[in-house]
C-alpha cells in the first residue's frame, strides 16, 4: 500500500501532520511518498492563499492549537500565533475582502533544499527539523526557515552538507523534480495541505487535512471505525 503526502512547510497543518505520521505505529508498514508543494505561482491556480482571508487566519491558528494538543504537542506557539489575528469593527465586507499582508516569502528554497535532503535519504529528519524550527515544537525557539543560514544549520543538524543543500536551491535538476510533483498535484486534484492519495486495490482515496489522519488509517487498516490515535513526543520516531 502506498501513499502520497503532499505538505508545505508553511502549513501549520502540515506541520502537524508529518509530526504524527513520523511516530505512529499505524503508518508503519505503509510506503509514504513525501510531496512537497511548493509551486512558483501556488496561489491563483489550484490552492488558495489563506492569509488573502482574514476570517480564516483567525481561525487557523485557534483549529491548529487543538490539534497540536490532540497529538501531544505544545499548542503554546499556535495559541500566541493566533493572538495576531483579530477581525476588524466596523468594516463593510460587502466592499472589501479583507487578507493578512505578510510581504515576500521564499519557500521555494525550503522546500528545494528539502528535495536534496529526500535525494540523499534525510527527507524525514530534515522535514522534521524544519518543522520543529518553524513552529517550536521543541521549546528551543523559533526561526526563520526561509534563511539560507537557517536552512544551513538544520541540513548540517541532520548529517547533510550544508553547502550542498544551499546548492541545490539553484539546481535545475531539483527544480525539475519539483515541476514534476507540481504536475502530479495537479494530476491528484490537490487543493490545500496536507493532502494525502492513499493507493490500494481497485483504486484510490484521498483525505485532506492532518484531522484526517483517523480516517486514512481506518483505509489502511481496513477497519469499520475509527481508530484512535494516541499522543506522540519528540522521542517517539519510527524507523
Amino acid at each position: 500500500m502506498k501513499l502520497r503526502f503532499y505538505f508545505s512547510f508553511r502549513s501549520p497543518f502540515a506541520a502537524i501532520a508529518l509530526y504524527r505520521l513520523r511516530r505512529l505505529q499505524g503508518f508503519r508498514a505503509v510506503e509514504i511518498e513525501l510531496m512537497p508543494l511548493w509551486p512558483e505561482v501556488i496561489f491563483g491556480g489550484h490552492i488558495d492563499n489563506p492569509t488573502d482571508n482574514l476570517f480564516k487566519m483567525s481561525y487557523i491558528f485557534g483549529d491548529a492549537a487543538r490539534q497540536a494538543g490532540l497529538a501531544g504537542l505544545d499548542r503554546g506557539p499556535f495559541d500566541r500565533l493566533a493572538e495576531h489575528f483579530h477581525l476588524p469593527e466596523g468594516v463593510d465586507y460587502s466592499q472589501q475582502k479583507i487578507g493578512v499582508p505578510l510581504g515576500e516569502e521564499h519557500w521555494e528554497r525550503t522546500h528545494k533544499a528539502f528535495l536534496y535532503a529526500l535525494n540523499e535519504g534525510q527527507g524525514w529528519a530534515f522535514a522534521d527539523a524544519i518543522f520543529i524550527k518553524r513552529f517550536d515544537f521543541d521549546g528551543a525557539g523559533v526561526a526563520d526557515v526561509m534563511d539560507v543560514e537557517v536552512i544551513r544549520r538544520l541540513a548540517e543538524s541532520v548529517g547533510l552538507d550544508g553547502d550542498a543543500t544551499l546548492a541545490a536551491i539553484d539546481d535545475p535538476l531539483i527544480d525539475a523534480q519539483m515541476r514534476r510533483i507540481i504536475q502530479c498535484s495537479e494530476q491528484d486534484g490537490v487543493f490545500g495541505v496536507p493532502f494525502f492519495v492513499l493507493e490500494s486495490q481497485p483504486g484510490s482515496e484521498k483525505f485532506w487535512g492532518n484531522d484526517r489522519l483517523e480516517y486514512l488509517l481506518m483505509q489502511i487498516e481496513g477497519a469499520n471505525e475509527l481508530p484512535r490515535l494516541p499522543p506522540v513526543n519528540l522521542r517517539e520516531v519510527v524507523r
